[in-house]
């Protein structure tokens, strides 16, 4: 005898839910709810809110990269071009939302709330780390610092779109020659 719902539509649903509501809204009560199950099914497959919650980012962050990958090409490319190519993609939904719920993981973080506190360090490491990869550059050790210094760029430009509006984050993006 199968279960009823599997893992990847606990994990979907709970995407659904960090999205639509944040995620700090998840609890195995209301992706049980959303899934129509019990908390324990919901446990079955995720057995701590830590394993939840970085099952969901982790997916999450996942899809986003797959589509990053598809505007950055094959090849690796310089810090200008690997910008230029995100933003557009990182500057509408739902990458938007994304990295709304990745601020909301950072400032819970920042909180000192857990699993936030050991999540979001980790997190940050895994982006750093993958558009390294994308990074055309000499060493290993500068590609490293060319994507961190990309990553701080991006997220500076998304923060200001999700505080400050749509305008803000273009005008600022046009400063730094990431758009005409």
């Amino acid at each position: 005898m199968g279960y009823r719902h599997d893992r990847d539509e606990m994990l979907e649903a709970a995407m659904r839910l960090a999205l639509d509501e944040g995620v700090a809204a998840l609890t195995f009560g209301r992706v049980a709810a959303a899934v129509g199950t019990s908390d324990r099914m919901v446990v079955y497959y995720f057995p701590t809110k830590a394993d939840l919650i970085a099952g969901v980012v982790t997916a999450i962050g996942g899809q986003l990269q797959a589509t990053l990958e598809t505007a950055f090409g094959p090849d690796p490319l310089d810090a200008d071009e690997l910008m230029r190519r995100a933003w557009p993609v990182l500057a509408a939904e739902p990458a938007v939302t994304i990295f709304a719920r990745f601020f909301e993981v950072i400032g819970l973080s920042l909180a000192g709330q857990a699993p936030y506190a050991a999540l979001a360090p980790a997190l940050l490491d895994g982006w750093i780390d993958w558009l390294a990869g994308r990074v055309d550059a000499p060493t290993a050790a500068r590609r490293r610092a060319i994507a961190a210094g990309i990553v701080a760029r991006l997220d500076g430009l998304l923060l200001l779109q999700i505080v400050s509006g749509a305008g803000t984050a273009r005008a600022a993006a046009r400063e730094l020659g990431v758009i005409g």
